[in-house]
């Protein structure tokens, strides 16, 4: 039978093992290692187009590459960060992501994703295609009413 003054030692022992554990894998990543680097923005739109071709509707997969490519033909005013914040006139607006953005265009989904009011703002000021909006609650309502017979404009 163990006594508490062992137990005591064993449980000490544990921890400090715990702990070499935790600064060996710390200092095991050496800086020196070099890492291959291509271009941000190349890396940074393959893997967002991938990202969307899985997220996007089946019916609607084009759609979101098409969006993609008007927003790199407008790249001063409208972009990404490399973690996939949107980027308006220069500056990045927190807590957004792109992927959602675009793909907001395309879903039916009444909640708007965060940032939303500024990517929709620049895409009307771009004179955006509204052929590439599929999302029912983002299309603008026309009311066609006929003028009432019995009221005299």
């Amino acid at each position: 039978m163990e006594t508490v003054h062992t137990k005591q030692e064993n449980y000490q022992n544990q921890s400090t093992d715990k702990v070499e554990d935790k600064t060996n894998t710390i200092t095991s990543i050496s800086p020196k290692e070099h890492v291959e680097t291509r271009p941000k923005d190349e890396v940074n739109a393959d893997g967002i187009e991938e990202e969307i071709e899985n997220i996007a509707p089946g019916k609607y997969k084009n759609i979101p590459k098409k969006i993609l490519n008007f927003i790199q033909q407008n790249h001063g005013e409208i972009y990404w960060t490399p973690d996939k914040e949107l980027t308006v006139d220069g500056k990045i607006i927190r807590n957004t992501n792109i992927i959602n953005l675009i793909t907001h265009l395309v879903r039916d989904r009444k909640k708007k994703p965060l940032g939303f009011e500024f990517f929709n703002e620049v895409l009307k000021r771009k004179n955006f295609p509204s052929c590439y909006i599929k999302n029912k609650y983002l299309k603008t309502k026309t009311l066609y009413a006929k003028p009432l017979s019995w009221i005299e404009y």
